[in-house]
């Protein structure tokens, strides 16, 4: 097997990672088909395929300092493209020879010799990085998707660039843990050893449990697929391969067509044929861990795994995902290493005072649309505003078409998506609150989700519950001082579960009842749409429905009622049970416009709990 080095030391490139599932931003696109340079003609090439007098594939020191001249006359930009094996011309970024095929990367044990052998089935000539040679048709290769000049590259003695490359993806819970089973691959090579050479995996790690073996496992699955997304045409991922999914067969028939030569033989059926059972079952018996492992082995390298995982197109349990997640991840060149990190704002995160625009965008707004089911013009829902008559209200108009009761869906998302009409239900901030923890110390979410929620949990009448976010509050917080406990922590940043308690309340369908409504339920909300609203009162909910139902022709069952509590957490009284006056003050201070709108509309309310 022959080692050689190419490519070129990148100075630090700037810019967070741009993936995402299908085409890729980026800002110094490849030449398009038949656009490509036949041989290397640039000084840049030279230097950059350039080797010492020994034969060993090294490039000299007066070699280096001549390409990081000449790369520092290049948009930064380029930068990515010189630690690639992608042709790129306005990069000047070219190999020996005509470049030619395609380059399937990502990270080790993504399933590149299941890829590699579909492609052979296929009858095209294609590699794995294991091979004596790189395929005429193109490669799947994890360790030629990154790389630096004084990293020497397994196999492949011919310099040859690839014409395009794209990203290959495998489950982390899958993928992490079996390429942790063993320091040392396989492979005829140490793939830590070479993955480090390019990629900034930290201090090197004294010990060899299994815990840190899941780190640098976790952390390579980042560096790596993070660097490959930033110059590959598509990402698609091997489990979807094996399911037969038709984007992901669509990318591979658009590799065969364009790659392929005269004996490939790129036909759904064949495809179809080759993949059904060809899948190695060790592949998909290899036991997974879970994200609570991971995040307690690195939890900001794990934040940043389930960030990449969303952005090309996975779904994330409600149960497991971070409040990092939705704020992403940047990576950039450090001392010539390839390292990602999170933003100051997502690593202080749980640390900083709790705020209303921080929470909201750490429970992932976007997790409503990506769950919503088709919607029209005829239906009338109801966004849930937690402890605010939501179940009822969307037990009322089930009869419309649909019984919606999710409470990270606000009114512009349910009308952007076809609605016709979105109800509002309104009460007072310190009303709900309260509401809500009584509901907690009356043992009613013990009693709805645990830990180990499953889906059905997740997407019950209840509005997704976060079972491992409610499990974590119960192991710090009791339920017989939590209502006072859980919101000091909140409110006190000095408190020492102050960060638990944070941890908790951002996490995705976690506490409802601190979602605000103007913030969040009215937010995004055009003048046009504010007319396809409607906004009843919890103190009145039949009547503003009777009314509702009259003026929208609806034929509502409005003398359902889901919940009715023998002490109302509307009363002062009952409030000052429940929070001391100091917490009573500081929800009103932070829900100041929540409490405003609420009066605009309901303040007849406040009358009739007076009297």
């Amino acid at each position: 097997m022959g080692w050689m080095s190419w490519g070129a030391v990148a100075p630090d490139a700037r810019g967070e990672a741009q993936g995402r599932l299908g085409p890729f931003s980026r800002d110094v696109p490849p030449l398009q088909p038949g656009g490509h340079t036949s041989l290397c003609a640039s000084p840049l090439c030279e230097i950059t395929c350039d080797e010492d007098d020994s034969g060993s594939g090294a490039v000299s020191d007066a070699s280096l300092l001549q390409m990081n001249l000449k790369l520092n006359s290049l948009p930064p930009a380029c930068r990515i493209w010189q630690h690639t094996y992608i042709l790129n011309a306005p990069c000047e970024h070219f190999g020996l020879g005509q470049a030619a095929g395609f380059l399937v990367s990502g990270a080790s044990r993504s399933g590149s010799r299941f890829l590699s052998r579909l492609f052979q089935g296929l009858g095209m000539n294609v590699s794995d990085h294991s091979d004596s040679a790189r395929g005429a048709d193109g490669a799947v290769s994890w360790v030629h998707g990154l790389h630096r000049s004084s990293c020497t590259v397994p196999s492949w003695q011919s310099p040859r660039f690839f014409s395009k490359a794209f990203l290959l993806l495998r489950d982390p819970l899958k993928q992490i843990p079996s390429r942790a089973r063993s320091i040392r691959s396989t492979e005829d090579f140490d793939w830590l050893e070479f993955a480090r050479c390019a990629a900034d995996f930290g201090q090197p790690s004294t010990t060899a449990t299994a815990d840190d073996r899941l780190r640098l496992a976790l952390k390579h699955y980042v560096l790596q697929n993070s660097f490959v997304e930033k110059y590959a045409e598509k990402s698609f991922w091997v489990e979807d391969i094996d399911a037969h999914h038709p984007a992901t067969l669509d990318i591979i028939h658009e590799i065969c067509e364009e790659f392929g030569s005269t004996q490939a033989h790129c036909d759904d059926v064949k495809l179809r044929q080759l993949i059904s059972g060809s899948l190695p079952i060790g592949h998909l018996l290899i036991p997974g861990v879970k994200w609570s492992q991971l995040q307690a082995i690195d939890r900001p390298f794990a934040a940043m795994a389930q960030s990449l995982t969303r952005r090309h197109g996975k779904q994330l349990s409600v149960n497991d995902q971070l409040p990092e997640v939705p704020w992403g991840f940047h990576c950039d060149f450090v001392n010539d290493l390839w390292s990602c990190a999170l933003p100051s704002e997502a690593e202080s995160l749980l640390d900083r005072s709790f705020s209303l625009e921080d929470m909201m965008r750490s429970k992932d707004t976007a997790l409503c649309a990506e769950q919503l089911p088709p919607l029209n013009g005829s239906m009338v829902l109801s966004v849930s505003v937690a402890r605010a008559g939501s179940e009822t209200l969307s037990r009322m108009l089930g009869s419309t078409g649909l019984h919606l009761h999710d409470h990270q869906c606000n009114a512009h998302t349910l009308l952007e998506h076809g609605a016709g009409h979105v109800i509002v239900s309104l009460r007072h901030p310190v009303s709900r609150i309260v509401s809500g923890l009584q509901w907690h110390a009356h043992g009613d979410i013990s009693q709805s989700v645990s830990a180990d929620a499953g889906d059905e949990a997740e997407r019950s009448d209840l509005g997704h519950l976060s079972g491992t976010a409610y499990a974590l509050q119960g192991a710090v917080f009791s339920f017989d001082e939590f209502n006072h406990s859980y919101v000091d922590a909140l409110r006190n940043i000095s408190d020492p579960n102050h960060r638990v308690a944070m941890d908790v309340q951002y996490r995705p369908y976690s506490n409802n009842i601190f979602i605000p409504v103007v913030d969040f339920y009215m937010k995004g909300i055009t003048n046009e749409e504010l007319k396809r609203l409607s906004f009843v009162c919890t103190c009145t909910l039949k009547e503003d429905m009777d009314r509702v139902s009259q003026k929208l022709n609806l034929n509502l069952d409005t003398e359902i009622l889901s919940h009715e509590s023998a002490s109302s957490s509307d009363d002062p009284e009952v409030q000052r049970q429940w929070l001391s006056q100091r917490n009573i003050d500081w929800i009103r201070e932070i829900y100041a416009e929540d409490e405003a709108f609420y009066l605009e509309h309901c303040s007849h309310c406040e009358s009739t709990q007076a009297a």
